[in-house]
């Protein structure tokens, strides 16, 4: 009732005259990420091919992707979702999501989320993580499960290293069953590192999971960083 779909622009706010199926007006335009790292999807310069990091670390996933860069409107929607309380915005970032998903060609048993800890979760109210996961998994028609548990409370990342989040990230989650041979479609708003998606991959493979996929709406450009 409160936030009607297709007949507002969820960007700009504006009359939407013509239904579409991403809630957003041809006028309103999102940096697409169409330059990226193959395997953790982050945005890259044109000298390069593969990010530092994957090239120097490996990854607990297979691959990793995401629609858009996280800056200027694709980012406001991001803040949006996350701390005002506009959950509606899951289902049209769920909406590119699944165009990301078919575009790639995965093929996964289960579509689950990075969890929030319970005390920030009580906070927050809500994690908006698990919203647009549920809403992929209803486009995708594969089913949502809660595979993980976040065990070690953690403040915003924004302002550690690289290997700060990593280390920060590390033994942050317990798998909450067994998932062989599981190929797992990991959900999560934005892509920095890669720290809290790859903490969350090394525990589902420790549990059995034959192929971990990263889905996010946003990523960060890749950049150099000091160790």
């Amino acid at each position: 009732m409160f936030y009607p779909q297709n007949i507002k622009c969820a960007v700009c706010g504006k009359d939407m005259f013509e239904e579409n199926r991403y809630e957003i007006c041809s006028g309103c335009s999102l940096k697409a990420n169409i330059r990226f790292c193959p395997k953790c999807g982050r945005a890259v310069g044109e000298t390069t091919i593969y990010c530092d990091d994957c090239m120097n670390h490996g990854r607990n996933f297979l691959q990793a992707r995401a629609p858009f860069i996280y800056e200027g409107k694709a980012r406001n929607l991001v803040h949006r979702l996350k701390y005002g309380g506009e959950r509606y915005l899951a289902k049209v970032m769920a909406q590119y999501l699944a165009d990301e998903y078919y575009k790639n060609n995965w093929c996964v048993d289960i579509v689950t989320y990075v969890p929030m800890h319970p005390k920030k979760e009580r906070t927050r109210e809500y994690n908006q993580a698990y919203w647009i996961a549920k809403e992929l998994s209803q486009i995708i028609k594969i089913p949502l499960v809660t595979t993980l548990t976040r065990i070690k409370y953690s403040e915003n990342f924004a302002k550690l290293s690289r290997s700060d989040r990593f280390k920060e990230a590390e033994n942050s989650f317990v798998a909450n069953d067994n998932f062989k041979k599981k190929k797992i479609l990991l959900v999560d708003d934005v892509f920095t590192t890669g720290a809290t998606t790859e903490s969350c991959s090394k525990e589902l493979k420790k549990k059995g999971a034959l192929e971990i996929y990263v889905l996010t709406f946003c990523t960060g450009m890749c950049k150099p960083e000091l160790y």
